[in-house]
């Protein structure tokens, strides 16, 4: 594979995936407005609440693929993209099973997922800075920032307004 490929595969699917994660977290934030109960879910509005978190975590799966690809790979931005791919998986899957199964034992998975995004979050941001990829490193400065307020300050705005400056940047190459 030469040095390009990354970089075009990139900007394929790079523009959806941006689009796609700012979306979802935008959307977990309006629900968080709209009072929608994901702890204890009764109404519609309270399931769809629930669910979009849990996409909203998984989503950062893709997030920490498309940094990846656009950072150039050293080992430690790997690694960091790991973690925080690794925890977004296993957030959205414990938030599901204890929010919208009712298991609450699965808290304990969800708050590890949650401690392994925001960890990898850290990690690409601080380790993007050092290696002089700024705009990345702000990118996940401002993920963690709107995670971290996703549920009660409008967060998911801010990711929102971050991931579609990543778009548009990938549109026009």
């Amino acid at each position: 594979m030469t040095p390009a490929a990354p970089k075009a595969r990139a900007s394929s699917i790079g523009p959806v995936i941006a689009v796609s994660v700012g979306s979802i977290w935008a959307v977990v934030s309006a629900l968080a407005f709209a009072q929608a109960d994901s702890f204890n879910p009764v109404t519609v509005l309270d399931w769809v609440a629930v669910v979009s978190f849990s996409i909203a975590l998984a989503v950062l799966a893709a997030a920490a693929w498309l940094i990846n690809e656009l950072s150039g790979r050293t080992r430690s931005i790997v690694a960091a993209a790991t973690i925080l791919a690794i925890g977004g998986v296993v957030a959205a899957i414990g938030n599901f099973i204890e929010d919208g199964l009712g298991v609450k034992a699965f808290g304990v998975m969800y708050e590890l997922g949650v401690f392994g995004v925001l960890a990898g979050l850290v990690g690409l941001a601080v380790t993007l800075a050092l290696g002089r990829r700024f705009l990345l490193a702000a990118l996940a400065a401002a993920t963690f920032a709107g995670v971290l307020m996703s549920n009660e300050a409008g967060g998911g705005f801010l990711i929102l307004a971050s991931w579609l400056v990543v778009a548009v940047g990938l549109r026009r190459g």
